[in-house]
This record gives C-alpha cells, structure tokens and sequence, in this order.
C-alpha cells in the first residue's frame, strides 16, 4: 500500500528551493523531496560507480582463469563456472553496493545531496533491505527508463519503491530554514475569501442589509 500525497503534504514550501514540504506521517517531521534533476543524476552516478567495480573484478576474474589455463588447471576451460562466476559477482556486488547505499548512503547520494529514506518514518532501509533494493538495478534498461521518466516529471521517489523518497539534504529546510506558505494556496484562499465576501452584493444587498 503507497502512501497518498495527501498525507504527507502540508501545504508549505521550502525557504531556499520552494519545493514543496512534506511531513513523514508517522513522526510529524517535515521533508523535501530532492529535484528530479538530482535524482536522475545521482542515481546515474551510482551505476556507473558500480560498473566500473563490476568491470574491475570481472577483469581480476579474467587473468585469475587465463592464469589457470596457463598452468594445466581444468577449471580454467570450464566455461559454465565462469559465467556462473561472472553472474555471482554481478548480484552479490549489487548487493554489497546496496547494503552501503541503505546504510551510510551511496556514492550518488552524497554526489547529488540526498538520502534514501522511508516517507513514513524517514529512517533508512538499512543494509538488508537495501542490498535487495539495489538487486533491482539488474534490470538496467528498465531502471534507466523509469529514472529518465522520474526525471522529466519532476519526481524524485526511488522509483522501485513508492514507500521510499530521496530526501534533499541541500535544502532549506535541512539548513534549519523554517518552511513558509505555498504562495499558490495562499493567493487561492485569498481569492475564495475575497468571493465569499462579495457573496451578499450579488443582489444588490448589502453586507449589512435587513429583509
């Protein structure tokens, strides 16, 4: 079940950013969403980061196997434990990435200044949690789409899980900027009150008019 953007909008917006202000339902406390912007381009950055790891230790693997060919070892020609191999690595330095990014943060995180956090409570996945999360950047195509999509919306939740949002650090807010009114909403009241008012001229009354 996701939570509702009425439940966690508050009607205010940041000092600094004028984004929108949310509030994690369960403490109260308010947040601000990071921009879509920096969302995308953190997340970016973390694929890449763990790229360049994968290609590094598939590189390792590569000498390691032509080493044991060298020498006569029958593993080194059995080709199915090497993509076996290959794919383990893939999956557990996933994993291993996601357990650092539900902790400490990922390298995209800290580049793009943001956090993964719960909207409930605003606490993090945790390296459990956090490693599965990051087992879903094996669909790469899919996840670059649904970033890119995020990106153009405006969005910044974590795309796999609407249970998460990227906070944005940067923010106001998280400088200790208490939040002000949406402008917006302020000029609508505005507007609806200014209506009301007008209501008991509609026929020639006045506000003050007796039958």
């Amino acid at each position: 079940m996701t939570t509702s953007k009425s439940t966690t909008a508050t009607g205010l917006v940041d000092a600094a950013t004028g984004r929108p202000v949310r509030r994690h339902p369960d403490t109260g406390a308010y947040f601000v969403k990071a921009s879509g912007s920096a969302h995308f381009w953190g997340r970016a950055l973390d694929a890449l980061v763990f790229l360049v790891g994968y290609v590094v230790l598939a590189v390792i693997a590569v000498m390691a196997r032509e080493s044991m060919m060298n020498s006569g070892s029958m593993l080194g020609f059995n080709d199915g434990f090497w993509l076996t191999l290959y794919v383990v690595l893939w999956f557990v330095g996933l994993f291993a990435y996601g357990m650092i990014w539900g902790t400490a943060g990922s390298v995209g995180d800290a580049a793009a200044g943001m956090r993964s956090v719960r909207i409930k409570d605003g606490t993090t996945a945790g390296a459990w949690l956090g490693g599965w999360r990051a087992i879903c950047w094996s669909f790469f195509p899919f996840f670059v789409v649904m970033v890119i999509a995020s990106a153009l919306s405006g969005g910044s939740g974590d795309t796999w899980d609407p249970k998460f949002a990227a906070v944005d650090r940067r923010s106001g807010l998280a400088q200790g900027q208490p939040p002000v009114p949406d402008p917006k909403i302020v000029a609508s009241q505005q507007a609806a009150d200014a209506e009301q008012q007008n209501l008991p001229n509609l026929y020639g009354q006045r506000p003050d008019a007796r039958p």
